[in-house]
């Protein structure tokens, strides 16, 4: 009895064991199943929500869902992930994210509504925001109501929930550049993270950031320039009816060595912000500041010693709305202090700066200060003295400063680290003075204005191993007064190139405070002007190719090439001579001329030069006022130019007349062209549109494609290589075509006229007229012309004619220039002079058929209305019997797709039955079920659509035997 007692107890023991055991295995299964029983839906749902409130395209990866490393939450990663612009931003990727993942909470992803994200991580995301100067930016691709009420978006709510309580950014690159704003900033090795409950009303928000380098620009001036930046920023964000409120805790900025803090808040009421915002810089240095200077910060830096008493404050306060700012007080104060290195032999000594900028809020930003009060330094017997002082900036401005400073540029390795290869000699001193308001220039009160003093710059000396030569001024002097800024002399060297320039800038005060043009008017000389040797070609192109390299290998958002703009306001005109440019490699001798630079235009006007054995006039305009496409006009007079030089030197010419290659002689022409650009200045060749003529007393043509396969058809050798006399053609182009208009040339002994087209892309579509002496015609194809004319002679009354001086032969040359295609009537233009043979024969068959249509005609109209009769009624049997097979295959395709269809409902629902009232089986089932119902759904379209084919094909094949019977 016990053994029995024993064995059962045994026995039950094992069976819990054993289905304690085959569960765990399944809710094992289950677990690891679910990933790939919801990771295509998941996808799905993705592509749908995205396609659903975007106005871009999104391309996704590589996709994968797990749960091991974050259980019990699930993530999902998307590898590859892009969004890319439309309409003006086609092609610009917004976003390129290497992966991007989110932890999904679990239960959610089981019941595939509302699915949770706790988390998000970008890897290696590269952003690249873009403004354009009108204001439209490819951030702003999210569909408006309005825009999903137009395409029949449902608005019904999302798949997925927010319910963020972390995210990161890992190893990221963002790129903002903002033409309307005129701002930029660059963000290389962006790492981020944020930790906190956002969907908590109250939140104690954390937060990380490193930035190894941040540069931002605005208004044309640079900020930071590859700062490297860390920020510790730690909120408590309170979310009430009405209010949004963040108050900074916790926090520290770090600007290279730069460390500052702040503390207060910022809120967000209804219709305006208010925020108490103070800076502290309690641990700031000297030092610390003027690791945000480039020229200090990547010069032994480390090394340095800055000593002296620094104070930095400032506050921002008050109301923000769209008409009022709040009020700020920033100010720094140095004092007493110095810099040294331990190499160099002198300090920079007795540094001060006392500068400040006040505002007391409201809405007049006139009652804005600017208060440069001291700006002081020594060094090695140097000293630099400035001051500026602004207020009242928006109706009347004035403005109080001086700058004056007697440096030996030649000291300044003295006092800090050269880079190598660098060296600096000369003397410049100023000492300008200026004050006053705008109002009495623009009066015209010059007295009541003081502007004075000179900034010059003598015996200059420049070496640097980033420049081919050093730079030489000899003589640079700045007049300053209150009508104008006079440039009295500048005079120069570098290398073997000289210049010299003077002239006056005037409203300089209304382009300082105003935005007015600059207006300027300068003269220009230089004995020899080398190009070639500022800027080496192949030291520019090594450049461009390392720059690429580099920004490929940070994977840095794509920068392209942008146009150079012609400044708007600036009003400059350059009167210039030089007496050799090289440039290219050309030797251009006396080239004179004016250039104006006004309205965002650059102008040439009546520019001549010597070059190419030869003369070249230019006028034209270079525009970019529409900043995205800019636009060129242009007149040339090209006189006794060498038309091999010409060719090899401009590429253009070679596009736009590939003979130019293989000819040689010289050419005049005058021709016009309008057109666009690209950013290198290349043509946009299809948007080019002009005329011109071309005259040459002799030119030689040699190796050209279309002459030898021309010679080669006709069997004339002599045609392969030409000499042309007395050139005289006229040409035009468009629609990227040269359409040459007909002329006339001499080919040997051959009378030529030649009209056709050229396009942009090489093809060519030419008609050669040409009128081919008897004797230049080959031996062969003479004699079997007369061959033929021996037997036309047989003919009864058939009368020959003798073979003309010359035979009229038109050649069509098509194709490509490399690779043409002729074909000519040269035989059957022989045969047809030499008696009209093909006339006789035409004339004879003309009369036979003119008479067998008679009979025909004769008999039709008698049986005519008949037949007309007989063909209606077999037409429509034919139709009304195809129609009848048309509807019987379209009920039976319906007939077949119901019954998939029922099948499929049947087959769900035994899944879902089978499943049982276990939750994890039943969602399987019901995912299952969804995908038979789906598969089920696709078969039957499919069925009626081929179906539908079938009967159009039959109802198509009926109406053409119809049409046949007529």
């Amino acid at each position: 009895m016990s053994a029995r007692k024993s064995k059962k107890k045994k026995s039950l023991f094992r069976r819990i064991l054993k289905w304690t055991g085959i569960t765990f295995v399944l809710l094992l299964i289950i677990l690891i199943s679910i990933p790939f029983l919801f990771k295509d839906e998941l996808k799905e749902y993705a592509l749908q929500e995205a396609n659903k409130f975007l106005k871009a395209d999104v391309a996704l990866g590589d996709f994968d869902l797990t749960f091991i490393s974050t259980f019990p939450d699930m993530t999902i990663r998307f590898d590859d992930v892009k969004i890319t612009g439309r309409d003006e931003f086609k092609g610009v990727e917004l976003i390129n994210v290497k992966s991007l993942e989110a932890e999904l909470g679990f239960w959610s992803v089981i019941g595939m509504e509302n699915i949770e994200i706790y988390g998000i991580s970008l890897v290696e995301p590269r952003i690249d925001v873009r403004v354009l100067e009108n204001g439209v930016a490819n951030y702003d691709i999210v569909k408006s109501e309005e825009e999903m009420a137009e395409e029949e978006e449902t608005t019904e709510e999302s798949h997925f929930k927010l319910s963020l309580d972390h995210y990161e950014i890992v190893d990221g690159h963002i790129r903002y550049d903002d033409k309307l704003g005129n701002m930029y900033a660059d963000i290389v090795k962006l790492n981020h993270s944020g930790n906190g409950d956002l969907t908590a009303d109250v939140i104690d928000f954390e937060t990380k950031t490193s930035m190894d380098a941040l540069t931002i620009d605005m208004g044309g001036i640079s900020y930071l320039s590859r700062v490297k930046t860390d920020l510790i920023l730690n909120l408590l964000m309170e979310f009430k009816e009405g209010s949004d409120k963040f108050t900074l805790e916790e926090n520290e900025l770090k600007l290279n060595s730069l460390k500052l803090s702040f503390e207060g808040f910022y809120e967000m009421l209804e219709g305006y912000e208010n925020m108490d915002i103070k800076l502290k810089a309690d641990q700031t240095s000297f030092k610390d500041l003027l690791s945000l200077i480039p020229a200090f910060y990547h010069t032994g830096y480390e090394s340095m010693v800055a000593k002296g008493n620094m104070s930095l404050n400032g506050f921002v306060k008050g109301k923000m709305d769209a008409s009022n700012l709040p009020a700020w007080d920033f100010g720094t104060s140095i004092k007493g202090a110095s810099i040294a290195y331990p190499d160099m032999p002198s300090t920079i000594d007795n540094i001060a700066v006392v500068a400040s900028s006040a505002f007391p809020g409201g809405d007049n930003l006139d009652k804005m200060t600017i208060d440069v009060d001291k700006f002081h330094a020594d060094f090695v017997g140097n000293t630099i003295d400035a001051n500026f002082f602004m207020k009242n900036p928006m109706t009347d401005p004035y403005m109080k400063s001086k700058l004056i400073a007697n440096v030996d540029l030649a000291s300044l390795d003295k006092v800090m680290p050269m880079e190598e290869g660098e060296k600096y000699n000369g003397k410049l001193v100023s000492d300008i003075q200026i004050e006053g308001r705008m109002s009495t220039l623009e009066r015209e009160e010059y007295e009541k204005f003081d502007a004075s003093g000179t900034l010059s710059l003598s015996d200059f000396h420049y070496e640097s191993k980033d420049l081919p030569d050093a730079v030489d001024v000899k003589d640079m002097v700045f007049e300053f007064s209150p009508q104008k800024l006079n440039l009295a002399n500048l005079e120069g060297q570098m290398g073997k190139s000289d210049f010299k320039m003077n002239g006056d800038v005037e409203n300089y005060m209304g382009y300082i405070f105003r935005d007015e043009p600059l207006k300027g008017t300068f003269d220009y000389h230089s004995n020899v002007l080398d190009l070639d040797a500022m800027v080496p070609a192949s030291e520019a192109s090594t450049s461009t190719a390392e720059t690429t390299e580099g920004a490929s290998s940070e994977g840095a958002p794509t920068i392209e090439e942008e146009p150079v703009l012609v400044p708007g306001n600036i009003d400059f005109v350059l009167n210039s001579s030089i007496n050799e440019l090289i440039y290219d490699g050309m030797d251009i001798k006396n080239v004179k001329g004016k250039m104006t630079i006004r309205n965002e235009e650059l102008t040439l006007e009546n520019l001549t030069m010597n070059t190419m054995e030869g003369s070249v006039g230019l006028s034209g305009k270079y525009n970019t006022q529409d900043h995205q496409q800019p636009k060129m006009a242009f007149n040339y007079s090209l006189k006794d130019i060498d038309i091999n030089k010409l060719s090899n030197n401009f590429l253009t010419i070679e596009t736009l007349a590939p003979i130019s290659k293989y000819a040689q002689g010289k050419i005049s022409s005058e021709f016009s062209m309008t057109g666009d650009l690209t950013p290198g200045f290349e043509p946009v060749y299809n948007s080019l549109s002009g005329s011109g003529n071309l005259f040459a007393n002799k030119v030689s043509i040699e190796g050209y494609e279309p002459l030898e396969k021309l010679a080669e058809t006709l069997q004339i050798k002599e045609l392969k290589n030409q000499t042309l006399d007395n050139l005289d053609a006229r040409f035009s182009f468009a629609d990227g075509k040269v359409a040459v208009k007909p002329f006339t040339i001499k080919m040997g002994k051959i009378g030529t006229e030649v009209s056709g087209t050229t396009s942009f892309e090489q093809d060519i579509d030419y008609t050669l007229q040409m009128n081919i002496p008897k004797e230049e015609i080959p031996g062969e194809i003479l004699k079997a012309a007369e061959k033929a004319i021996e037997q036309a002679k047989k003919i009864p009354g058939f009368k020959m004619k003798e073979l003309p001086a010359t035979i009229p032969v038109t050649a069509l040359v098509t194709n490509k220039v490399t690779d043409p295609k002729i074909k000519t009537n040269m035989k059957e233009k022989i045969m047809e002079l030499a008696g009209d043979i093909k006339g006789g024969v035409e004339d004879f068959i003309d009369d036979k058929v003119q008479e067998a249509k008679d009979t025909i005609n004769a008999v039709v109209d008698d049986t005519k209305e008949k037949a007309k009769e007989e063909l209606e009624k077999q037409k429509k049997k034919i139709l009304a019997d195809a129609q009848k097979q048309a509807d019987k295959v379209v009920a039976e395709g319906k007939k077949q797709a119901d019954k998939v269809r029922e099948e499929g409902d049947k087959n769900a629902q035994k899944l879902i039955d089978e499943a049982g009232s276990n939750p994890l089986k039943k969602k399987a089932a019901e995912v299952s079920a969804k995908k038979v119902r789906e598969e089920a759904e696709k078969q039957a379209k499919q069925i009626e659509k081929e179906s539908q084919q079938q009967a159009d094909k039959i109802m198509s094949e009926a109406r053409k035997q119809a049409d046949e019977l007529e």
